[in-house]
Parts: structure tokens; sequence; C-alpha cells
């Protein structure tokens, strides 16, 4: 019998009980056994796993590496190979692959050798970790090789590089194309066999080291890798030193237009007045300069590859002006002063670790950064930022010791950009360096988790409309927001921006201080789980936003206990309201709602067993649905209303 409702029974005897079993798809009671009572929506995967029992190889693609190359250098990258891979449950095998190097200027053999091949796992950067394959000699047509290496989930990067000879054609480039691969013993061609552009090689002389020393020994140079060949009498124009691994040079005077590459496991410390036209410094490497007499640059050009590392342990300026980083380069500043940060630079990860610190201004100087940004150590000093700035983080901005102040001085704005988790560790961070800063404030533009672990993070020292943190962006939909009680917390605005899903952490969120606003907006989310907001602030949920409740207690508009705890609180009508987690008993909760009194928009029961109860709190009129996917939901004495209702009883036999 079906018949519509607008109003469910009230009476003890017609109290209604609703509990979603999922054992075999059935909803079970004592008694009576309601299939269809309010409306039940039972998601299930669109794709089972038995469709897609192994993984498929969906696209295969070559990029390619135009970096130019010096005579007698190793390890050089000439084109990637990426191959996406989608499945389950099977892991897919890489035969073999099939390559070549045309494109590069011939005979091949005279120009490189040890063709190899590496693997970089999930990361698109080159690594020269993990190597597949070696051939000392190239070959002038397609070359075969067998791999044998499991691919994971996901996306996979290859690498095809080669070694230059010393001898090699000065402008002669590098080049080579991928013919087809061969997975789970089917061939496949690549999308894109052959990107644009090619390696050049530079018209460079070449002297190997041979032991550790002082750069300007000459007898610690030789003109083959073995130190098998001549030890020069005089240093040519044009000269490429390679600091072979395990060797640690010191240069402090000189007046070379020479070039020194750094290789793998290699150091070179710069002191006093040096002069270098350019330093290469490569996966594994370090480059350290020290305090010089002049403290300004001495290197026209510096380039730091993928994985190499760069201390600057003077209060001069940064090496160069010109500087190239790789997104995967290290920038360490054990010391450093107001001028040791160069200009226009694109960095790669940044680290502060100075226990001589000063107060430092880096709002110019640190625009964008590719990497992470971690501040260690500042000493008695605070890094901060003047005027209107915007920094970018592409990764994590970790403060784990040491000062962050934001800004400083009147009318001061910051919006910073963090695209990877948000950590606060120990140290300081504020936005704003004292509540007397008028007219000055930062915005927290971030994008990934949020983790306030320890330290001090006071980050409502603005007037007026105080500073803001948001929580946005496509790319990673879903974060965390951690945060503990040995963090001593003060936060300013917080706002859950569209189409983001914000989960709780730890032991709650807030301080969210008297002025300042925490806001779930239209068509985000935030799963509170047992944890609290709080603070003398104010919190909204808005029109289509929805509140996942985890708290024993719900949520409340008047008394001091559930999920939420801020001195305002407002509920939207428009909202959906979702209890979950294992407690139980759990209330809904005695809460007001606007504009519309004591109405939602929908209700979602979703508990980890079907014996888990949560309990109506006060009279509710759901607009559009109630779902129950998993546990008891009791009704009481209370009205519960619906929009539009289809009732059909049955019985089990």
């Amino acid at each position: 019998m079906f018949k519509r409702k607008k109003l469910l029974s009230q009476t003890p005897s017609m109290r209604t009980n609703l509990r979603m079993a999922m054992y075999i798809g059935s909803a079970s009671l004592s008694g009576l056994v309601v299939l269809l009572l309010i409306v039940f929506n039972i998601s299930k995967r669109e794709i089972s796993k038995a469709e897609y029992s192994g993984m498929q190889v969906i696209n295969t693609e070559v990029f390619q590496n135009t970096d130019v190359v010096y005579r007698g250098s190793v390890n050089n990258p000439i084109i990637g190979i990426m191959i996406d891979v989608k499945g389950y449950k099977t892991a897919v095998k890489l035969n073999s692959i099939t390559f070549s190097l045309k494109g590069t200027t011939q005979p091949y053999f005279k120009q490189v050798e040890n063709i190899k091949v590496w693997s970089s796992g999930q990361a698109k950067t080159f690594s020269g970790l993990k190597q597949l394959y070696q051939s000392i000699a190239p070959s002038e047509g397609n070359v075969r090789i067998d791999i044998n290496s499991m691919l994971s989930p996901g996306i996979n990067y290859l690498w095809i590089s080669t070694d230059i000879k010393t001898s090699a054609m000065p402008a002669a480039v590098i080049d080579a194309e991928l013919t087809s691969l061969t997975v789970n013993g089917s061939s496949l061609l690549p999308l894109l066999a052959s990107a644009p552009g090619n390696k050049k090689i530079r018209n460079n002389t070449v002297l190997f080291s041979v032991r550790s020393g002082n750069f300007n020994d000459l007898s610690l140079w030789n003109s083959q890798r073995d130190g098998k060949g001549t030890t020069p009498a005089n240093i040519p124009q044009n000269t490429c030193f390679f600091i072979q691994s395990g060797h640690e040079f010191t240069l402090s005077e000189s007046d070379t237009s020479s070039i020194a590459v750094v290789e793998n496991n290699g150091k070179l410390n710069c002191d006093k007045q040096y002069a270098l036209k350019e330093v290469c410094v490569e996966q594994g490497a370090i480059f350290q300069l020290n305090e010089n007499e002049n403290k300004s640059g001495n290197l026209e050009l510096l380039i730091l590859k993928d994985g190499s590392n760069y201390i600057h342990n003077s209060t001069g300026s940064f090496a160069s002006e010109h500087a190239q980083l790789s997104n995967t380069s290290q920038v360490v500043f054990m010391k450093y002063g107001n001028h040791s940060f160069g200009k226009d630079v694109a960095w790669g990860n940044v680290m502060f670790d100075a226990a001589q610190g000063v107060d430092a201004n880096i709002g110019k100087a640190f625009r964008n950064i590719y990497g992470n940004l971690e501040l260690r150590n500042t000493g008695k000093g605070s890094l901060f930022t003047e005027g209107v700035n915007i920094m970018s983080v592409k990764g994590d901005f970790i403060v784990s010791g040491g000062s962050f102040e934001g800004v400083r001085n009147v009318n001061s704005k910051l919006v910073l950009n963090v695209g990877g988790s948000f950590k606060v560790l120990a140290g300081n961070i504020s936005d704003v360096v004292n509540k007397t800063t008028p007219g000055a404030r930062t915005t927290f533009n971030l994008y990934g988790d949020v983790m306030l672990l320890g330290g001090k993070i006071m980050l409502n020292n603005a007037d007026d409309d105080g500073s803001f943190i948001n929580i946005m962006g496509h790319e990673n939909p879903q974060v965390r927001w951690m945060q503990t009680d040995k963090a001593q917390v003060e936060l300013c605005n917080v706002a859950i921006k569209p189409e983001k899903e914000l989960f709780l952490k730890g032991d709650k969120i807030g301080d969210i201080p008297a002025g300042r606003l925490f806001s779930v907006e239209r068509n985000a989310k935030l799963w509170c789980a047992a944890l609290s907001v709080t603070g003398q602030g104010r919190f909204s949920l808005a029109d289509n936003a929805t509140l996942g409740i985890g708290h024993s207690k719900g949520i409340n508009s008047e008394k001091s206990e559930g999920n939420i705890l801020t001195k305002e609180r407002q509920f939207s009508s428009g909202a959906n309201y979702i209890y979950y987690m294992a407690v139980s008993p759990q209330t809904m909760g005695e809460f007001v709602t606007f504009p519309k009194e004591k109405t939602i928009r929908n209700l979602v029961i979703k508990k980890d067993s079907p014996m888990q109860q949560v309990n109506l709190a006060s009279d509710l009129f759901v607009s559009d649905q109630v779902k129950v996917s998993m546990g008891d939901f009791n009704r009481g004495s209370f009205k519960l209303q619906l929009s539009d209702v289809s009732e059909s009883l049955h019985r089990l036999n």
C-alpha cells in the first residue's frame, strides 16, 4: 500500500526506527521491515573489480630535455618516457623498449657513449638512482633492450641518458626517439615518439679531478677520468673542471673564466675573491658559498640540477644574479643578510637554518618557489615582507623553528599561496608583526593539508577585517586540518571554499577569535569527526554546504557541547547535515537554522554499524531527502516532517 504523508505519527506506538543493515543488501527491524520509508539511496560501484581484473596501459608519451651539455659530462637525460597505467590487481611488466638515437649528429659513436635507461618511479624529474640498462657503444639503428621491470598503477617515468665524449664535436646535437615498447607481451606504440628539440654539445675543453684539494692546484687535474691522461701546465680558455664523486675542492682566489661541474657526491667550496664563468651542480652534489671579502657574487651563471644542493654561508649576495634552479634542487641559507637572496630567481626547495639569522625582508626575493619553503632556524631574527607582495610555494610551507612575521609596516599586504601542506611544528608564525600595525594583513591561500602541531601560531594581529585563511583548490579536493594542543593557536578568518572537503584530525580546530569568522561556503564540506571548532568568533554553514557531525552531542546553538563551540553559530536551513562515526547513541542536538527555522535540506545517517543509534532532539522539517545508509534513526517523540514522502510497509517472512 502506498500513501502520501506530510507528517510522521507522534504516538509512541508508531515510533519510527530506521535501521539499515548491509548484509545481502537488506534492511531489517524487529517486527516491521521498512524497505522504503523515507528515501534510501544505496550507492554501488559503477565499475566492478571483475570488469578490470588487471592493469591496462592507456597512454605512452615522450618528452624532451633540451639543456645544453658539456663535453666529458655523464648521465645526461635525453628523453623522458611517460607510461600511464590504469587498473586494479594484476601488475604490469614492462618487457622491453625499442629506441634509437635518431636526430643525433652522426656518426653517433664520435659524440656519445654509455647509453643508459633509468627509472624515476612516479617522479617526473630525472633521477640517477635506479638504472635499468647500460650499453657502452651506441648503435646506428633501432635498439631493443629488455627491461623486465614492474610498473605501478598511475604514472611511471623512464629516462634515456648518455655520456658525452671529451672529443665530441662542438655544436653537435644529441637526440633520441622511442620506437615502441612491449608490456605484458603486447607491443605498443607511443602517442608521441619524439618530442621537439634536442641537446647541444658545448665547446669546452675538459679536466677531471684526481683527488680533493685546492681548486687552483693544477696537479689535482687530469685530462682523463681515470687519471691516466696528462696534467695541465696551464689552463686554456673555456675549460670545464669536473669534480668527481667523493672529491672536495676549495676555490679562494681566481680570475679564470672557466666552468666547474660538481658531480654526484662531490663538493665545491668558494671563499674570498673567487671568479668562475659557470658552476653546474649535479644531483647529489654540493656547492657552498662561504663569506667572501667583497660580499658579492662572482659567478656569471649558477645551474642547480634536480637533486643538487647549494649552501649559502655568507651575509653577502647569492652566488649569481643569473641562476637556473631546478624544481627539486635545494638551497640552504645557513647565514644570510638582507641582500643574500638574488633577484627574480625561480627557486626549487629553500631552507633557512641560520643560528645567527637576522631580520630579513624576503617578499620580493621569494615570489616563486617550486619546491618546499622551510624555516628551521632564523636565530634572533625574523623573516617578513613589506609593502604588497605575492609569494607562491608550490610545495610545502614548513615552520619547524625560527620566526616568520608575515608583514611589517602599515598597509602592507601579503598573499601567500601554498600548493602543498601548511605545517607548523615549532617556532613562531604570525600574519602581522603585531597588533599595532594599521592596515596590514596576510591572506593564506592553502591548497593542501593544514598541520598545526607545535609552536606559536598567531594569525589574529591584523586590524579591521583581519587576515584570511582560504582552504581552496580543485587539484586536491580532500584535505586535512590536524591541530594539537601542543600548538598555541589563534586563528584569523577561515573559509572552506566551494568544492573543497576538509577533514578534522587531532584535538580541535581553533581558536577563532572574537570578530573573526569560520565559514563553510556553498558546496564545501566540513567533516568534524568528534572534534570541535572553538573560539569566541562566529561559525557559518552556508546554503548547500555540508557538515559532517561525529560528536556524541551533535551540534547545538546555545549549549557548550558538540562539534561547534564558537560563541556565535549560524546553520543554514539549506545545508546538508550528515551524522556519522561509530559513537552511539548520538543526539542530533538542538540547533537553530536560518532563514527557515527548524529546517534543513538533507539529513544523512551514515554510521559504521546498523546498531548505532542517532536520536532526533527537536522537531525538524527536511526539504529534500533523508538518507539512511547505515544505522538506527530514532525519532522519539519529536516531529519529523518531510516535503514529499512515499511510504511502503512490508513484512519479512
